[in-house]
């Protein structure tokens, strides 16, 4: 058997008579292991044997006696015997327990987690976390997230301390900055001053949260999962015990793991059930009619500055529409009126431009396309090697039936970890 699949045997020993409230423990045993997911497990009866205390007992088949040995075997992925059989102490009381490694020439199991039992954080993290230091000004701050490609910005003192994060939204909400941080390399310099200009008397210091959101180096990587999706956040800093901060772990490093333990499975053990396809994360996809007039698509974008529209013909994909590409496009008192847009803090009172025209002109190519049968781990590939952060999906006839991004993936991996 390859190596990237580990596989455990465990051996409980019994007898008939021990009782779990008021029922044969071994059959007690044998439930709980089903209710808990295990792969499978057997009661196999002891002809006779003794244990510690010396009293051998022979068992007459024809007359059981109630003092009859009987094991319990479970076989089953290295890192569910490592989730489970903790559950199991008070059940498995004082009976004798043992571990091993089997090889399986061929067989079933139930499908493992995404990720290696024995991956953390530590092992997946980015290093070494772009930082700033707290008094950077925020122009730095911006160059820093744009330079590395993060909405979320470790912030750590002059010993190298996590004392802070800023994500994209305290520039937001606590600096004023409205425009999208992938906007400002499409800002000519003299754009770009002008819309950054309130930004320049302040500090990371008078924006980032004091009271960071960080993982430990050490934790399991389902853990930061769990972090990364209750925080909201796309990005998490990684500590070590000390409080240092040694790196950075978000979306992709997680998609990249999951993507990477899969590649490593054997051949030899097959699993029982299908791959969690993408039908079940699927989420209504932002989309508007390609004859719709440019000013209205940039209202719908306006709305929901981060996410990009689809534009579709008779139900299927012919490009997409964001407003990057939308700047691109536009000049003179046109592009200046969107960037005025772009800054407000709520949805702009003056017309928008593109009236006389239909957003398919300034469209671009569609993302990738999956089909709701692609499995989670293979639309978790192809989105990696687009660099995209969502993929349309589609039927036969190639209509649009939804989307699925990053973060749906995210709770997918998470559920399977469970």
């Amino acid at each position: 058997m390859a190596g990237g699949d580990s596989v455990q045997r465990v051996r409980i020993y019994m007898r008939r008579d021990d009782l779990w409230k008021g029922e044969a423990r071994y059959l007690a045993l044998l439930e709980e292991l089903r209710h808990l997911g295990a792969t499978g497990a057997t009661a196999l009866q002891g002809l006779g044997g003794f244990g510690p205390g010396q009293r051998f007992r022979p068992a007459v088949p024809e007359r059981p006696d109630r003092h009859q040995p009987v094991v319990v075997e479970w076989v089953d992925r290295a890192e569910r015997v490592a989730r489970l059989l903790p559950l199991l102490e008070e059940l498995i009381g004082e009976a004798l327990v043992t571990l091993e490694e089997v090889t399986v020439y061929r067989g079933g199991l139930r499908a493992g987690g995404p990720f290696a039992a024995d991956r953390t954080v530590g092992d997946v993290m980015r290093r070494p976390a772009p930082a700033v230091g707290a008094d950077a000004p925020l122009r730095q701050v911006l160059a820093t997230m744009r330079a590395a490609g993060i909405a979320t910005l470790p912030v750590r003192d002059d010993a190298g301390r996590l004392a802070g994060v800023i994500a994209a939204s305290d520039l937001r909400y606590r600096a004023g900055l409205r425009l999208p941080l992938g906007l400002l390399d499409l800002l000519t310099p003299e754009e770009r001053d002008l819309t950054l200009a309130p930004l320049d008397t302040r500090t990371a210091r008078q924006v980032m949260r004091v009271d960071p959101c960080g993982v430990s180096i050490s934790v399991a990587v389902p853990q930061a999962i769990v972090s990364l999706v209750e925080w909201g956040h796309e990005h998490l800093p990684v500590i070590d015990r000390a409080g240092m901060l040694v790196g950075l772990i978000g979306q992709s490093e997680i998609l990249r793991a999951a993507v990477e333990h899969a590649a490593s499975a054997s051949s030899g053990v097959r699993d029982v059930e299908p791959p969690t396809s993408v039908a079940l994360m699927l989420q209504p996809a932002p989309s508007v009619p390609a004859d719709l007039s440019l000013d209205q698509a940039l209202a719908h974008l306006l709305a929901t500055p981060e996410q990009p529209l689809l534009v579709v013909d008779d139900g299927r994909i012919v490009g997409a529409l964001d407003l990057a590409s939308a700047l691109q496009h536009l000049a003179g008192a046109e592009r200046a009126a969107l960037i005025a847009a772009l800054s407000q803090p709520a949805p702009p009172v003056a017309p928008l431009p593109g009236a006389g025209r239909r957003c398919a002109d300034l469209c671009t190519p569609p993302p990738p396309a999956i089909t709701p049968q692609t499995s989670l781990i293979e639309a978790a590939r192809r989105l990696l090697e687009a660099r995209v952060d969502r993929l349309a999906v589609v039927d036969a006839e190639q209509r649009l039936l939804g989307i699925i991004g990053r973060g749906g993936m995210m709770r997918a991996l998470l559920q399977q970890s469970e």
